[in-house]
């Protein structure tokens, strides 16, 4: 399930990023933000309908979706993510999901991280215009991450920090507020309409998943377990995008302020 090996690339060069504001989040932080929605006051909490308060400002197609799976362990940031999902999408046909996926002999994930890189520069280079649409902030802080601990090609960053469109907080919650006790992806995608073949453990799930499958002697297991997580992975790029789809054929065509 691992990306499939390329042609022989140099060393990434170490690239400094943008430090975080005073008081800024560590990545561990920056993916532990609540997810839970704000409700307008006197909103009812009983209230059954979204209640939109703009137009949604979504950019136009074409976009890459993101989605990664892993998290924190143990402290070693740096450790976590297992896969790297996206899926580009011209607002026509279905989008195909990528997933590009650690090996067991990559515990520190510079290698998926650098299969990443080369086939993110791939789409930047096809599509230079296109919005890369990931849902909370974990995936910006840790692309961030990972590229100042491995390193990442000249403008490499700065062309992905100006393309990156976060869905929660510049589409959902500047449009609309939802009758949802949680903002997370599962939730509003679900609220969409959008349905998931199998139950979604989370994040949490998805590193114990892994975990498992390193730890097994079976290759059979192994190939089983793995390929439930890029089928997660994938339909959490699905459901973005049906959220994102809502939101347009749903919100607001004036602005209700």
């Amino acid at each position: 399930m691992s990306a499939p090996a390329g042609p022989a690339t140099p060393p990434l060069e170490s690239q400094s990023v943008p430090e975080s504001p005073p008081g800024g989040h560590t990545p561990v932080a920056a993916c532990d933000l609540p997810d839970t929605c704000e409700r307008l006051p006197g909103l009812q909490q009983h209230r059954l309908e979204p209640l939109w308060l703009a137009p949604p400002q979504l950019p136009p197609w074409p976009i890459v979706w993101l989605a990664l799976e892993g998290g924190p362990e143990g402290g070693q940031v740096d450790r976590s993510i297992h896969l790297w999902g996206l899926a580009v999408d011209d607002g026509r046909g279905e989008p195909r999901p990528e997933a590009i996926t650690a090996d067991f002999e990559d515990p520190d994930g510079r290698r998926v991280w650098e299969h990443f890189v080369v086939r993110a520069g791939e789409l930047i280079e096809r599509y230079p215009d296109a919005r890369w649409v990931h849902y909370s902030p974990c995936e910006k802080t840790w692309v961030r991450h990972h590229a100042a601990t491995y390193g990442a090609p000249p403008g490499f960053i700065e062309s992905l920090e100006e393309a990156f469109f976060e869905m929660l907080s510049r589409g959902v919650r500047r449009a609309v507020r939802l009758p949802l006790d949680s903002c997370s992806i599962r939730q509003v995608a679900g609220l969409a309409g959008f349905r998931w073949r199998a139950p979604r453990p989370g994040p949490a799930g998805s590193i114990g998943q892994y975990q498992k499958a390193q730890a097994s002697t079976d290759p059979v297991e192994r190939a089983r377990i793995l390929r439930e997580i890029v089928d997660s992975n994938a339909e959490d790029l699905l459901a973005m995008r049906a959220v994102w789809r809502w939101m347009i054929e749903q919100g607001p065509r004036e602005y209700c302020g």
